[in-house]
């Protein structure tokens, strides 16, 4: 639902499952000159700067996740953490309320800033950290399933892999039920990013934005 405030920036959830190409969406919104802010690079950034967060994650996960040096490795991690459910909901309860704090900061900040029109939130999980009620608008994208296994398979992930990863969040038709507005990326990235120009034009012609 979208509820506009005047005096702030539009504030719009991006949000998608594994393979969907919402992260394309993003940086095409961002060239454009809209402020995105990135939860994967919220958590990678965490993984890395915060201590507390790092030791909880070496002690959950084992000593081989942590690189020659001293960097923890992400696809490592994920491997683990995309093929065992348990582990996966520690991993989480560990991530996730740090990340959100600081979403919720970096989103006040350009709030308060005065210097966006639109500020974007790009986050795979809006819905399952019950966070939807944060945006003005909610923005899905949308692929089919096979192309989200093949898309996903390309970063050297097995599609076994790649189908777990899928199953790992809610189903996307869940999310687009939930939607005000949804990008369907079934083509080339070139139709995916005349896509993504359409929606800010859509943005401007209801006056929900300035030029």
């Amino acid at each position: 639902m979208i509820r506009f405030t005047k005096n702030n920036p539009l504030t719009i959830g991006l949000t998608g499952g594994p393979g969907v190409g919402k992260s394309e969406v993003a940086a095409e919104l961002e060239n454009m000159g809209v402020y995105v802010i990135n939860a994967d690079k919220i958590g990678h950034e965490l993984i890395e700067s915060n201590g507390t967060v790092r030791r909880k994650l070496i002690k959950l996960l084992g000593g081989d996740i942590v690189g020659r040096d001293g960097s923890l490795q992400r696809k490592i991690i994920g491997g683990i953490v995309f093929s065992d459910r348990h582990m996966m909901s520690e991993f989480n309860a560990i991530i996730h309320p740090a990340l959100l704090k600081e979403l919720k900061t970096r989103l006040k900040q350009a709030a308060l800033s005065g210097r966006y029109n639109v500020v974007v939130v790009d986050a795979a999980l809006i819905f399952e950290w019950g966070i939807a009620d944060w945006f003005e608008m909610i923005l899905v994208v949308d692929a089919l399933r096979d192309l989200r296994l093949s898309r996903i398979s390309k970063n050297g992930v097995s599609k076994s892999q790649a189908a777990r990863r899928i199953g790992s969040q809610i189903p996307q038709r869940e999310k687009i039920a939930l939607a005000d507005y949804v990008i369907a990326n079934n083509a080339t990235k070139s139709v995916l990013r005349k896509k993504a120009k359409s929606f800010y034009a859509e943005l401007i012609k209801l006056s929900l934005i300035k030029k």
